[in-house]
């Protein structure tokens, strides 16, 4: 049957609409025009950026708050932000997926469409959620027996992941439930649901970190209990807002579940873009827990780092995020996808440098103020700022190209770029150097920084081939 074969063209291409019917204005989102020029993009990213902001606040917080505890805590912190990165790489490549799927019916007005979509990615994630916590339970110590290199480090690491690995579902529930209300051009409802988190999680860290109020001082395991708790509370928040959506557009009489149709482009995209996103995501967590083999207080520099480098990559993927909902839904060819890659360089033009001289400024602004850290940790930080503001620059275009072409262009190519030079060149050169010899922390981070710029180099070819053809 012809409804059951996928529509042809790119992974973009409309699924409301039958491909043997001519386009006609009534079948596009209204005024489609605004959403595409440089600074809708922008303002969408800023709010896209801000709920990143927030999400990363939990691992800034807990750095910055068990810190005082001695340089091997910060250590173990650093490494059980590694070990719990590799569990969520799969959820987060799934959302990625979905985040494009999504997108395609965002404008639409039929509400089942939109809900019946949102349902069936929280089906097939929720259950994929629950299977690597239990995967992750049962696997804490061995993983960090494996790559702690001190006792201090691994004791205090398994004391964090035995409260943070079920977070694995909170956070991945709760980062679906926002890419619904992102994807609609509503963020800044999303965002008050970090009013309740962070206020939640500085105050808990204070009384179980430190044992205030009373309480007993549980050190690093407070700080993830509090994690734990702010964030349960801002999916609360979240759940109530998509109940009361619900309710208000009353989609349940239409939902039903996804035609064949709708199956066939979501596996299409979900199987490349997954293991496209996730293996990139495992692949940077890969990449700390080989620097966790250095001196620790070589790695402890990283881990101080660590927050602030996270920050500024969610800048970036705010960026490509808004980048990816302003063409997702456009067609290869016409007028409007033209304007929406010709807005998007725009925006990548005056917002990769500003993103790397403000890491800049505030790198040198944690080293002169990280009093409480050891002499050498301070160094190692110092000499690591210039490689680290160019990782900053070099990362904000490479995920933006990609995230781009993922949604427009061919996924697949991507995925094979993407994966051969972080999996096959970076990660295993960089493991032969640190089984093979005492490498510096400067030489060991350079391969990071050479995969990263080989990479942009590729992508930003068939970027401008793309744009070329645009034009054409």
């Amino acid at each position: 049957m012809t409804s059951a074969t996928p529509p042809k063209g790119p992974a973009s291409s409309s699924l409301e609409k039958s491909t043997s019917r001519p386009e006609q204005p009534v079948d596009l989102p209204p005024d489609p025009a605004p959403a595409r020029t440089p600074g809708a993009i922008l303002r969408q990213a800023g709010f896209l950026s801000l709920s990143g902001l927030f999400a990363t606040s939990a691992l800034l917080l807990d750095a910055n708050m068990v810190a005082p505890l001695g340089d091997e805590i910060l250590a173990g912190l650093g490494l059980s932000a590694g070990i719990y990165g590799i569990f969520m790489a799969l959820l987060f490549g799934l959302g990625s997926a979905a985040q494009i799927l999504l997108s395609q019916s965002a404008s639409s007005t039929a509400a089942a469409g939109f809900y019946r979509r949102l349902c069936y990615c929280l089906v097939v994630g929720i259950p994929l959620a629950l299977i690597l916590t239990l995967l992750f339970r049962f696997n804490i110590h061995f993983l960090v027996d494996w790559l702690a290199t001190t006792s201090g480090i691994g004791f205090a690491a398994k004391r964090y992941l035995g409260w943070m690995v079920y977070g694995l579902p909170i956070s991945f529930l709760a980062y679906l439930l926002s890419l619904s209300f992102d994807v609609r051009h509503q963020s800044q409802r999303q965002l008050w649901g970090f009013a309740i988190e962070v206020p939640l999680n500085i105050a808990l860290n204070a009384i179980l970190i430190y044992g205030l109020l009373g309480f007993e001082a549980l050190g690093i395991m407070g700080a993830a209990i509090a994690t734990l708790i702010a964030q349960s509370a801002r999916l609360f928040y979240l759940l109530i807002l998509t109940a009361m959506d619900l309710s208000k557009a009353g989609p349940w009489v239409g939902l039903s579940l996804p035609s064949m149709q709708e199956r066939l482009l979501f596996n299409r995209l979900a199987l490349p873009v997954s293991l496209n996103v996730g293996a990139l995501i495992l692949g940077s967590q890969a990449y700390q827990l080989l620097f966790a083999q250095l001196p620790y207080q070589a790695y402890a520099a990283l881990a101080l780092m660590a927050p602030w480098r996270s920050i500024a990559n969610v800048l970036g993927r705010g960026i490509a995020l808004s980048s990816t909902m302003a063409c997702a839904d456009l067609s290869l060819g016409s007028k409007s996808m033209q304007g929406a890659i010709a807005s998007i360089m725009i925006v990548l033009k005056n917002m990769a440098p500003k993103l790397a001289l403000g890491f800049l400024g505030i790198s040198m602004l944690v080293c002169a103020l990280s009093l409480h850290v050891s002499g050498t940790v301070r160094l190692h930080f110092l000499t690591l700022i210039p490689l680290a503001c160019l990782l900053v620059f070099v990362r904000s275009l490479s995920v933006s190209f990609g995230a781009v072409l993922r949604a427009i262009d061919q996924p697949q190519w991507v995925m094979r770029i993407q994966l051969v030079l972080q999996w096959g060149a970076g990660l295993p050169l960089l493991l032969v150097l640190i089984v093979l010899f005492d490498l510096p922390l400067l030489l060991a981070f350079g391969v990071l920084v050479g995969e990263e710029t080989l990479r942009l180099a590729l992508l930003y070819r068939r970027f401008r081939s793309l744009r070329n053809a645009q034009l054409a």
